[in-house]
């Protein structure tokens, strides 16, 4: 029997858990869509030579079908991180688990636990990329977008110092929308301000420009965080979909057909986000209740926000002789272990705030 702690659906080790799913996916997609031949993913836009490549990859596999595999799939690490900070503010902000605090205060608060984070990192990978690329260049107006975590709204040429982190950008405008109009809303306004985002994707072109710089922006992120509050404020009476583990494995192995499935037309992908949540909540709940392994997971979770940082300085240190050695697999096994002996000997640095 899976037990939770008092009401919450997902306790704190469980929470961790899906954090490391969600960073082990996010550094390989963003490791991996850079080895050449590797197929690329559907994530701001939905391009359907994609899928038809995935087809023919499928049909006559190579040595690195498990790369595209991997890259099928693993995109879903930025939904989840998503969902959990929508599912973590509202237990914090809604439920009576943390202080009640002003909007200005909040907004602050949460720009400043982000911004420690990404200066440290920024600052980090600036001096590898000017000790390996004599080439490379900084704008000062990019620096400046990339520290108020506005550069992802430049509709003209957006320029996202270190690659994933346009994520700050994004998730700092989900704070906002989130403490300005759903904080405190019926779940009846949750689920239209849901709706209204996949109506609003739904009539661009999949392929646009459009679609994709809304993308980068909030609008990806709508239907996951508002799942994530959503399943916070129900989530004694989702416990019955998860009372045990039979029930998890169903539930996995149901979410995972309907997550492969989602992914072949345009507008099921646009609600693969609900999916990606109940597949990894079963995951989760199967894994933390009959598996050592968790205790892995959970290490990986707690280190989550400093592998996001560090991730990028690795991919770019390793990409190129990656692609150049064709040791695809070695180099990728060297990449998340460099990744994650660096996170670990960086934790002190990011622990303290500037």
């Amino acid at each position: 029997m899976i037990k939770t702690k008092g009401q919450n659906l997902l306790n704190r080790v469980e929470c961790n858990v899906m954090r490391g799913f969600a960073i082990l996916a996010v550094a390989s997609n963003n490791f991996g869509h850079l080895i050449k031949d590797v197929l690329q993913d559907n994530e701001f836009v939905y391009d359907y030579s994609q899928v038809t490549g995935f087809i023919e990859a499928l049909k006559h596999p190579t040595q690195i079908f498990p790369l595209d595999l991997l890259a099928f799939f693993s995109p879903f690490g930025v939904m989840l991180f998503i969902f959990l900070s929508g599912y973590g503010l509202t237990l914090k902000y809604e439920k009576g688990n943390g202080k009640q605090i002003s909007h200005k205060a909040f907004v602050i608060d949460h720009y400043s636990k982000l911004f420690q984070m990404q200066i440290k990192g920024l600052a980090l990978f600036l001096l590898v990329m000017f000790i390996f690329d004599s080439n490379y260049i900084v704008y000062f107006r990019h620096l400046v977008g990339q520290f108020l975590m506005v550069e992802n709204l430049n509709p003209v040429d957006p320029i996202i110092l270190a690659g994933p982190y346009w994520f700050f950008g994004m998730i700092m405008e989900v704070y906002i929308i989130y403490r300005f109009t759903i904080y405190r809303q019926s779940s009846l306004f949750v689920i239209a301000v849901s709706l209204l985002s996949l109506v609003v994707m739904a009539f661009c072109e999949p392929n646009g420009e459009t679609i994709r710089y809304l993308r980068i922006n909030f609008l990806m992120a709508i239907l996951p965080f508002c799942l994530g509050v959503l399943v916070a404020r129900y989530e004694s009476f989702l416990q019955l979909l998860y009372g045990n583990n039979m029930k998890c494995l169903v539930s996995l192995v149901m979410f995972l057909i309907l997550l492969t499935i989602s992914k072949f037309n345009f507008y099921t992908w646009l609600i693969m986000p609900l999916f990606i949540v109940g597949l990894s909540i079963s995951l989760a709940k199967i894994i933390c209740s009959s598996c050592r392994i968790s205790v892995v997971f959970e290490w990986v979770g707690g280190l989550s926000g400093i592998i996001f940082v560090v991730h990028p300085i690795v991919r770019e240190i390793l990409i190129e002789r990656t692609n150049v050695s064709g040791s695809y697999y070695g180099m990728f096994f060297v990449y998340l272990l460099m990744t994650l002996v660096l996170s670990v000997i960086f934790k002190p640095i990011f622990s303290k705030k500037v």
